[in-house]
């Protein structure tokens, strides 16, 4: 998708594997069986947990990069 010009975002608990693969924005998620969420959370805290992410993803497709970039959340 890169390469036709349109952004992408990687969401994983796997950074190094994302950067091994040539992923350009890797978005720092929970754990590896539920990288969209973290089950340790109450539920409250773990819906606020997933929209972060998913802002977080979202805001890096607005960044220029050239080359692999991870964003982490704020806070966790």
């Amino acid at each position: 998708m890169e390469k036709a010009g349109i952004p992408a975002a990687c969401i994983t608990a796997m950074n190094s594997v994302a950067e091994a693969v040539g992923a350009n924005r890797i978005i720092v998620g929970g754990r590896i069986p539920y990288p969209c969420s973290d089950a340790s959370l109450p539920p409250e805290r773990e819906f606020e947990f997933r929209k972060k992410l998913v802002k977080t993803a979202l805001d890096s497709l607005t960044q220029k990069v050239d080359g692999p970039t991870v964003f982490t959340l704020q806070q966790r």
